[in-house]
């Protein structure tokens, strides 16, 4: 299979013109091949680049409308733009392993005949008050926007026990995120000697919640997961999302709309995990959506998540 197929298969998905058989040849080849997952990368972020001239040059040719900057993609600032362009861009960001996860995971380690084994969970009843700013280089703490564990709030009650996590504003101090839209909280995760098969897979649960927003407005959230087979002692400073993903060894990225009607709903995600994952990256976000591009960072009123589950399942040996 020669490289023009590999890009005409990524520009289907992209364009969201793919089928079922193009999906499950794109899935496989990049289970299967770092160089095609590398090169899905390079086009992803081509297509993010070009929608960012696009509607740049829209703004420029529309009397009155807001300029939009063309932004410098550095490791420093990549993180505020990388999701911004929808629905291309967050399809994008979202896929090496990541948007197909579902099928590819489970294909291999089903539900309902793998063992499991709850690795990791958080209600936000003890020990975190807020989040501490940016990406974790460190296992064990809530990184990333501001976010802060509240009780009861806005007549929205904790999904379990008595607190949650409020989004509050998708930037956090210090930031360059003048036209943040995602508000982002991280948690690193040990999984060194957690995996003993190869055959294994981690799903993340976590369950939203928005309060009544103003008509006009539109929100989403998502759960991401970004497994690491290496240390971090490497790592740039600060550290970006996107060097996240581009050394992980898979990710896998859902995105849902949020109601506004103060029912908790869940959001789930899976990717493969092997003896060789030394981390994962949990990643949690809110998105506004409409309206949109924001002209500031997006203050979140009544945004929340709570009761958040790490799981590994583990495909039984054959008899």
């Amino acid at each position: 299979m020669n490289d023009e197929r590999l890009d005409y298969l990524i520009d289907q998905h992209l364009t969201g013109a793919m089928s079922n058989e193009e999906r499950r040849e794109l899935e496989e080849r990049l289970l299967h091949s770092a160089a095609d997952r590398a090169q899905f990368w390079k086009l992803a972020e081509t297509h993010v680049l070009l929608h960012e001239g696009i509607q740049q040059k829209l703004a420029e040719a529309t009397p009155n409308s807001v300029h939009i900057e063309h932004p410098v993609m550095t490791q420093a600032r990549m993180r505020s733009y990388w999701l911004q362009w929808r629905p291309l861009a967050a399809a994008a960001a979202g896929l090496v392993l990541g948007m197909f996860c579902t099928s590819m995971v489970f294909a291999y380690a089903s539900p309902k005949l793998a063992r499991v084994r709850r690795l990791w969970s958080e209600s936000f009843e003890s020990g975190i008050k807020e989040t501490s700013p940016g990406l974790p280089r460190e296992a064990g703490v809530w990184f990333g926007d501001e976010a802060r564990v509240v009780a009861t709030q806005e007549n929205v009650k904790p999904k379990s026990g008595a607190k949650m996590l409020r989004f509050i504003s998708a930037t956090y101090a210090g930031e360059n995120a003048k036209r943040s839209a995602w508000g982002d909280v991280y948690r690193l995760v040990d999984l060194r000697g957690q995996v003993a098969d190869a055959k294994s897979a981690l799903r993340l649960s976590a369950s939203f919640v928005a309060a009544q927003f103003p008509v006009g407005e539109q929100y989403s959230c998502s759960v991401e997961l970004c497994t690491l087979d290496r240390d971090m002692t490497d790592a740039p400073e600060p550290l970006g999302l996107p060097w996240m993903r581009e050394n992980s060894a898979a990710t896998a990225l859902r995105k849902f709309p949020m109601k506004g009607d103060g029912a908790w709903q869940e959001a789930t995600v899976e990717v493969p995990v092997s003896p060789q994952t030394h981390f994962v990256l949990v990643h949690l976000a809110v998105l506004r959506v409409k309206p949109y591009p924001p002209t500031e960072p997006v203050q979140f009123e009544a945004h929340y998540v709570d009761d958040v589950k790490l799981e590994l399942f583990t495909k039984p040996s054959s008899p």
